[in-house]
C-alpha cells in the first residue's frame, strides 16, 4: 500500500478508528434519515421539480449514485446546489 500523506486530525481519526474506540449507531437508517431532515432544514425549504433527462445521463447518474451509496435524489440535488454556488 502506498504512503499517503494524512493530516494530523485525519491520523487522529484513523488512530481512533483502529484503536476501536468507535460505536455503531443504533437504528442506523433512522439516524441517516434524522441527518438528512437536518440537512434540509439548513438548506432551506426544498421544492420539488420535474425533469426529463436522457436515459444515458440518468443511467450514469444512477451509477455513480450506486458507487458512492447516496441516494439519486440527493446526489442530483447535491451537484445542481454545487453548480449553483459555483455559478452565483
Amino acid at each position: 500500500m502506498e504512503d499517503i500523506k494524512l493530516t494530523p486530525e485525519e491520523q487522529e481519526l484513523l488512530t481512533s478508528v483502529e484503536n476501536d474506540e468507535w460505536l455503531s449507531v443504533a437504528n442506523l437508517e433512522q439516524e441517516i434519515k434524522r441527518y438528512q431532515r437536518y440537512s434540509q432544514v439548513q438548506l432551506g425549504e426544498l421544492q420539488e421539480i420535474k425533469v426529463e433527462i436522457p436515459s444515458q445521463d440518468l443511467q450514469f447518474l444512477q451509477a455513480l449514485a450506486k458507487q458512492t451509496e447516496t441516494p439519486l435524489q440527493t446526489m442530483i440535488a447535491n451537484l445542481l446546489h454545487q453548480f449553483v454556488v459555483h455559478n452565483r
